[in-house]
């Protein structure tokens, strides 16, 4: 879908599942994975939205659930690491096996990186990355060897950067599994996201009856409706928490 897509309407807590991606939705984008702020506003506000829906909020984010869980959503269902890997509400968790080829990428990312001013590398459990927003210049480079390593390896594009991670998972299935545990069955989702790598996860939320919440730039989407950064996300969720009028 492109074109002008209307805001979302309010989240329904009787009804709906909050699933939110992280990095340029909750958070603008950093120029460094780590270098994005987490105000004690937002861990308040999620909490307490996870409260208001009787725990149907749900990270679902690239990053992998302990480097969410230092940013302080230790308490929050997450689906990490593009969905291989998962934590539910009653604190179980599970995940995909890390293959060997994801070692040997890492190694030449290492490599890679070094000596290339602005080249970020950073490791993942289930996946391996090259950022290149501050050395546009090694963007190609990055790409070619990515593509190199991606053998047996999910080759994933995002903003600025180039991934490899596991195989067989994405935010699609991320969201597929979220949706099959209690207590978010048989509700119907609601998926904010930025990157292309949303779009897995617009499309799968359609499956359960839901809609997908495109955030920035507006491009060629599979979302039904838009907003249009994170102050306009943020301002979108607390309003969720406003006593009814």
């Amino acid at each position: 879908m492109t074109g002008q897509l209307p805001s979302p309407p309010p989240p329904d807590p009787s009804r709906d599942v909050l699933l939110l991606d992280f990095d340029g939705t909750l958070v603008p984008l950093a120029e460094r994975p780590e270098g994005v702020v987490v105000t004690r506003d937002l861990i308040t506000r999620l909490n307490q939205l996870s409260d208001l829906f009787e725990g149907r909020l749900a990270l679902v984010s690239g990053r992998a659930i302990e480097v969410l869980d230092d940013f302080g959503f230790a308490g929050l269902s997450i689906a990490g690491s593009h969905g291989a890997e998962w934590r539910l509400p009653d604190g179980s968790r599970d995940g995909l096996d890390r293959p060997d080829a994801l070692d040997e990428a890492k190694a030449a990312f290492i490599a890679f990186a070094e000596g290339k001013d602005g080249v970020l590398f950073e490791d993942k459990p289930l996946g391996a990355a090259l950022h290149f927003r501050l050395a546009p210049s090694f963007a190609d480079a990055s790409i070619d060897l990515a593509k190199e390593m991606a053998g047996g390896l999910h080759l994933q594009h995002g903003h600025d950067m180039i991934e490899v991670r596991v195989a067989g998972v994405n935010k699609g299935t991320a969201i597929s599994e979220l949706m099959s545990h209690a207590p978010f069955a048989g509700f119907r989702p609601v998926f904010l996201g930025d990157d292309v790598t949303d779009e897995d996860g617009f499309d799968r939320v359609g499956d359960h009856g839901g809609h997908g919440v495109l955030v920035g730039r507006i491009r060629d989407t599979r979302a039904s409706y838009h907003l249009s950064d994170p102050n306009a996300v943020n301002a979108w969720l607390a309003r969720a928490l406003e006593p009814a009028g």
